[in-house]
């Protein structure tokens, strides 16, 4: 009886140690450069905070309730948006563009510089991915959640 226990925890020690998370994905130098031409050409900057400050307004009030509740006032949600650092960000897009190669990436810094940067009227369209969207969307409740 000793030897199958033995036996039953070697096996399943050696399942467990075989689901570890591969690392996530990251972009070469060459590509790290495109990226950051990219984010450049589309007033990537630009367009990712309008994003958030759309984020956070719909944030705001809790409209579950009659009438809606503030949550946040305009105070709040402006020093939100004035102390995010994109910069910081940057290692999400890195990951989330790397799957995009080099020459998509050439083209669309082209595309973008052919339009002049701008998708939409007040830079509110993006290239987004599941995994920028669920960070950004992480980044702006945790500030929320911290300004209270």
């Amino acid at each position: 009886m000793k030897y199958i226990v033995s036996l039953l925890f070697v096996v399943f020690s050696s399942f467990a140690s075989a689901q570890e998370l591969p690392p996530p994905a990251m972009s070469n130098l060459s590509q790290q450069r495109l990226i950051d031409e990219f984010i450049e050409a589309s007033h990537y900057k630009e367009a990712l905070i309008n994003y958030a400050k759309e984020y956070i307004e719909l944030k705001m009030f809790d409209y579950n309730v009659d009438p809606p509740k503030e949550l946040l006032t305009k105070k709040q949600a402006n020093s939100i948006i004035n102390s995010f650092n994109f910069d910081d960000f940057k290692t999400s897009l890195y990951s989330s563009f790397s799957f995009i190669s080099e020459k998509n990436l050439k083209e669309l810094i082209r595309f973008h510089k052919s339009i002049g940067g701008e998708l939409s009227r007040g830079n509110s369209a993006l290239l987004m991915t599941p995994a920028i969207d669920l960070n950004i969307k992480n980044q702006m409740d945790y500030a929320i959640e911290n300004i209270k």
